[in-house]
């Protein structure tokens, strides 16, 4: 929802995206503040992947969910016929020589130099970048420096590229390629790579103004095959990446496509649709006053046929816990300075602050205005400590005993070497939050689908206030808790007080019309998805309705009109 990504602490979050990222874009401030010589390269991919994925502004989601589980699923694509997966051809931070690649990749490789012959010369660096997924980085030697000069993600077991890009090109000024010269070097470079299969795909434009972007996408029976698709950057001179935002895909002959049979009336998909809009309460981002919205917070695909839901890598459902009851406490902690800064956690949350000194990075929040937002971050001690502040009072902060992330759907809230239960973790996380909920606050709910801020060993709980029983999504905390010591590692205050009453809920629109009206600028669109069933990805493809949610839509339940 709204918790400040580490990414908004440091104003860089930027370009909310409306198509499901690569997990790369989650740059964590930790990652940051140690690689700040890396920070100019950064930006300038992040750029660029911003123009090939051609993004709009919207709510970045999926980020958080896709592709870790994806890698992991796609480096064991025996494991989904078989119990007992064998053991991946490369381990994460495994290094290895050019030679010791698999046959797989070896091939692929050879494709590559025929389209990239200079590469031939290049000693390469090899290492796991995932379990069964190489990365392989060529340099070239300026004024004496190595210098990346093209970068390559393939999976082992198959050789299948998940992305390409040529750095050398990228960082050359040239203009955007004419339609024909884009569709022309886009298909001859991924026809050489793909071989035969390339004819499996159909190529539209993917960039919003020009065509420095193409998108292929596979199709079967004349339908596409969602997230089987590859992305190909150009310029003038040529390529400069491929991209599969969702990873490689693994081999599916078309064979095991089933022809298209009997699907849903449009009356089923508009009651199916309509059973995954949610009414929920939020506040207008200017003026604070409360809305009564309707919003589609389920995203992914149904069975076509039957209506059941399909679960994907690219799904996410909310999943809101039972109601919570809670007595609030209202306190507010003042955090003037670095030094009251240090009292707080010391005081207040128990931390050691032995040898522990805080700097402060004074900043206005990029969606706040007229907030002092202001970052302390430690130095010193035996663990990285961020506090954050909104006018002068503390509203979050953040332990780390070392530089360490996990991707929350490798972690699924299942941290590693738990000794609290989940439930007993949350009910540390109540216990702890209740004193600081605004007094208003009496009632709770968690988005069990939400891992906010995590790391491999902490539970992580988002919580929403509730107004007569509906989500207050401006009103919402995040606790996260270290399943080994019970220690509240995270704590997120995000709390929006109204400017004024909340509208009344029989007032609002039915479900229906409210709908109809997504339908309107959101069709569904029927293709294929290969499902994921028991975290486990089923090479058994399945017709399905897509419900795009890549782009914003929330509704307004009162008069049924689309909030900008």
């Amino acid at each position: 929802m709204k918790f400040p990504s580490d990414e908004e602490v440091l104003q860089e979050f930027r370009n909310r995206p409306d198509a499901v990222p690569r997990s790369e874009f989650l740059h964590t401030l930790e990652r940051k503040l140690v690689e700040v010589e890396q920070q100019h390269r950064s930006r300038s991919k992040m750029r660029r992947t911003t123009i090939r994925l051609g993004l709009s502004a919207a709510v970045l989601l999926a980020v958080f969910f896709l592709a870790p589980i994806f890698t992991r699923l796609i480096t064991h694509p025996e494991s989904i016929m078989t119990t007992k997966p064998e053991a991946p051809l490369v381990l994460k931070g495994q290094q290895l020589k050019l030679a010791e690649v698999s046959p797989a990749v070896k091939q692929t490789l050879e494709k590559l130099f025929n389209l990239v012959p200079e590469l031939k010369t290049m000693e390469p660096k090899v290492i796991g970048k995932e379990d069964g997924v190489y990365e392989i980085v060529f340099y070239q030697k300026e004024q004496g420096k190595e210098q990346r000069y093209v970068s390559v993600e393939m999976v082992a077991a198959t050789g299948k590229i998940s992305n390409y890009e040529n750095e050398k090109a990228m960082n050359e000024e040239a203009p955007s390629p004419t339609e024909e010269e884009a569709k022309q070097m886009s298909a001859a470079f991924l026809q050489a790579l793909l071989g035969d299969e390339f004819k499996q795909y159909q190529v539209s434009q993917n960039a919003n103004n020009d065509w420095s972007s193409v998108a292929y996408t596979r199709y079967e029976n004349g339908l596409p095959v969602f997230l089987d698709r590859y992305y190909v950057g150009v310029n003038s001179k040529g390529v400069t990446y491929v991209n599969t935002p969702e990873g490689a895909q693994p081999p599916v002959s078309s064979e095991a496509f089933p022809k298209p049979g009997t699907f849903l009336s449009e009356e089923e998909v508009i009651a199916k649709v309509a059973s995954l809009i949610e009414l929920t309460y939020s506040l207008e981002k200017d003026t604070g006053k409360p809305l009564l919205t309707y919003s589609l917070e389920t995203t992914g695909y149904f069975h076509a046929e039957t209506g059941e839901d399909v679960e994907s890598v690219s799904s996410h459902t909310s999943r809101y816990s039972d109601v919570i009851s809670v007595k609030p406490g209202g306190k507010k902690l003042a955090a003037r300075d670095a030094d009251e800064v240090a009292k707080v956690m010391a005081e207040e949350f128990g931390i050691d602050m032995n040898g522990v000194s805080f700097e402060a990075d004074e900043r206005i929040l990029p969606d706040k205005k007229g907030v002092e937002g202001t970052l302390y971050k430690s130095s010193g001690g035996t663990e990285k400590i961020m506090v954050y502040t909104n006018n002068k009072e503390l509203t979050g902060f953040q332990i780390r005993g070392k530089i360490e992330t996990a991707s929350s759907t490798q972690h699924d809230n299942k941290p590693a070497n738990a000794k609290l239960t989940y439930e007993e973790a949350k009910e540390k996380a109540v216990q702890f939050l209740e004193p600081y909920l605004d007094s208003s606050v009496k009632e709770l709910k968690i988005d069990e689908s939400q891992i906010m801020m995590p790391t491999s060993t902490a539970y992580s709980f988002s919580f929403f206030a509730l107004h007569d029983g509906v989500v207050v999504t401006d009103q919402n905390y995040l606790v996260n808790v270290d399943g080994q010591t019970g220690q509240i590692v995270n704590f997120m205050d995000n709390f929006m007080k109204p400017i004024g009453p909340f509208p009344d809920l029989d007032t609002a629109i039915s479900r229906e019309e409210a709908v109809k009206q997504f339908l309107q600028s959101h069709p569904v669109e029927l293709g294929y998805i290969l499902p994921v069933e028991k975290e486990t990805l089923q090479l058994r493809p399945l017709p399905v309705y897509s419900v795009d949610t890549r782009a914003y839509f929330l509704l307004d339940a009162i008069s049924g009109k689309l909030v900008k």
